[in-house]
């Protein structure tokens, strides 16, 4: 079967590297111009590009004129993590059609952010469709669709990671029968729900809602967009918590009574962790990053910081700076 794939990031190469090691000839690969990936100017190719680059596959960072694809005889198009719109055009030109991976169960979690809005929503059950593409946006018939459950250990790194490792294993037993794509069933639009970009604002905590919801917010995203909170006029990057009903464990006096303390304040427990107030119980913080800093421990972060007697502000994460 020879395949031209559409994709940018590591999840796309993950796909990639299964069609590339598979049976099938992926003829050529298409995505985005190099990108700046860290602090500075410098841009670095996207994942995708990297590994056609090292597996000498052809690769280009803008669609090419229909008449190039064509030229090419594809059998199918594989669309994973492109984040770009493909003309209805080059949608229908292989034999087969335009395969997507999407990690939801369509028609729910439709758009840029299916797993993070999972998490965030606490479900315990998500899943990955495998769709052919079509011009309204995760709206094309449904090939193949396989369940996934959400552990409380997931993130949104590690789950989007088993989502995509898992859509990819579904697109090669397609690829293995190619007559299931004309078998695609309608999705059932009336049940369709959309999910939005998520913005630098999004990741902001607020520490007024109940504990769990808390712990999903921190779990929805991943650490190079990471949830945060503001302290002493400093953005605090948080990757990891837990959430602990305290009605009978003992803090540290600087919390008060649950009845008169406000949530987002800092706190020791009585085993030396890092925890913050939240309406239920209260958020212990195992790891967590200042701004400007390395990745710390909550135990390191209580050995550096000061903890005001006074119960002002200055012990009270803020929802923003």
């Amino acid at each position: 079967m020879k395949i031209i794939f559409f994709g940018t990031d590591e999840n796309a190469k993950l796909v990639l590297k299964d069609l590339q090691l598979s049976s099938h000839n992926v003829v050529l690969a298409v995505t985005v111009p190099d990108k700046v990936r860290s602090r500075g100017t410098k841009k670095s190719p996207v994942p995708v590009k990297e590994y056609c680059a090292e597996n000498k596959i052809s690769c280009v960072e803008q669609i090419p004129e229909i008449s190039d694809l064509n030229n090419l005889s594809p059998d199918v198009i594989v669309v994973a993590s492109y984040g770009r719109i493909i003309p209805d055009e080059i949608i229908s030109l292989p034999k087969y059609g335009s395969l997507n991976l999407h990690p939801s169960l369509l028609p729910k979690y439709r758009g840029p952010s299916p797993v993070h809005t999972a998490i965030k929503n606490g479900d315990h059950i998500t899943g990955v469709s495998i769709i052919v593409l079509s011009e309204e946006l995760d709206a094309g018939p449904i090939v193949e669709q396989e369940t996934h459950a959400i552990e409380k250990i997931d993130n949104l790194k590690t789950l989007t990671e088993n989502l995509f490792a898992k859509g990819s294993n579904i697109i090669l037993k397609i690829l293995g029968d190619p007559s299931k794509i004309n078998e695609a069933k309608e999705q059932d639009h009336s049940f369709s729900t959309m999910t939005k970009k998520i913005l630098k604002e999004d990741r902001y905590i607020d520490w007024s809602q109940p504990g769990e919801k808390v712990i999903n917010h921190i779990r929805a995203f991943d650490n190079n967009n990471a949830a945060c909170s503001f302290l002493d006029g400093k953005r605090i990057n948080f990757f990891s918590a837990v959430f602990m009903d305290d009605c009978a464990s003992s803090c540290h006096c600087l919390l008060g009574n649950r009845s008169d303390r406000p949530s987002g304040m800092l706190g020791i427990h009585s085993r030396e962790q890092l925890i913050v107030t939240v309406k239920d119980g209260i958020v212990i913080i195992r790891q967590l990053q200042v701004e400007g800093k390395s990745k710390i421990s909550g135990a390191e972060f209580i050995n550096g910081y000061t903890f005001y007697e006074n119960k002002d502000e200055r012990n009270t994460f803020k929802l923003l700076g």
